[in-house]
């Protein structure tokens, strides 16, 4: 992402909701948040692009998901302050999903889970995480703060070379390298420890454990979110998604 054009995902909270969690496998309450992408050019907002979704958190797993604004359909976004109180009204399509998930869930329970429902599970999943999965690991990062970082490395470093130059000695430089490298480290945590996009994977495998899908199941989905024109299905990769899931079959809790 350039400092001079800048494409961010803006998250806005609204208020709660309910809806089916993957991960939880489970109907949970869940933290609405709107999520929009704006052109930002020298850091002045140039508008949004595209069309906005709903980003609901869940409360226990704290797993991302998209559903699309129509669902909880919003004339005037409330103020962010009243985010834990507020719950706009949900569509009867909202519960019939609720249902039809929680009935898939107990024929996988009763081992009864086959043929359509089954393949409509892994659907579903792949589906929910589709967006955050092509989400880049900084977009969510405001241009602001890559200009002060980046103001930052700079002044860091012409302070290390002008001391350089007046004391003769090298120290100065070596100071400067380490607050660097100190300040590109504590951002690349920071993006690993916040951005959806790092977790995503761990989250379609966790909600897919239980199903423990092929690899052929896991191509059909994706092959339906190709011909749909979503991005993810071209950048989710069915050989790390069984790898990781066979990994998490792994642990003593799984």
């Amino acid at each position: 992402m350039s400092l001079i054009n800048a494409t961010v995902l803006c998250v806005r909270p609204i208020g709660v909701t309910s809806d089916y969690c993957p991960v939880c496998r489970c109907e949970r309450r869940f933290y609405l948040a709107q999520a929009e992408h704006r052109r930002y050019t020298l850091c002045f907002d140039r508008g949004r692009v595209g069309h906005p979704h709903h980003e609901l958190t869940c409360f226990v797993c704290t797993c991302k998901v998209e559903r699309p604004v129509e669902e909880r359909p919003i004339e005037i976004l409330p103020d962010p302050k009243n985010a834990g109180t507020y719950e706009p009204k949900s569509l009867p399509l909202v519960r019939a999903r609720i249902n039809g998930c929680i009935a898939i869930e107990e024929a996988l329970q009763a081992g009864k889970l086959k043929g359509e429902d089954r393949e409509e599970m892994i659907r579903h999943t792949l589906f929910a995480f589709a967006r955050i999965y092509d989400e880049e690991p900084t977009e969510r990062i405001w241009p602001w703060v890559k200009v002060v970082v980046l103001i930052s490395i700079l002044g860091i470093g012409a302070m290390g070379v002008v001391s350089w130059q007046r004391s003769g000695h090298w120290w100065p430089l070596v100071g400067a390298g380490v607050a660097i490298g100190a300040i590109v480290l504590m951002n690349v945590y920071w993006i690993t420890t916040h951005s959806p996009r790092k977790r995503v994977r761990t989250w379609l495998a966790q909600a897919l454990v239980p199903v423990d899908p092929t690899r052929e199941e896991i191509r059909r989905a994706r092959a339906e979110m190709q011909a749909g024109r979503v991005n993810a299905g071209f950048r989710i990769r069915s050989d790390k998604v069984l790898a990781k899931i066979e990994k998490l079959k792994a642990q003593p809790d799984a």
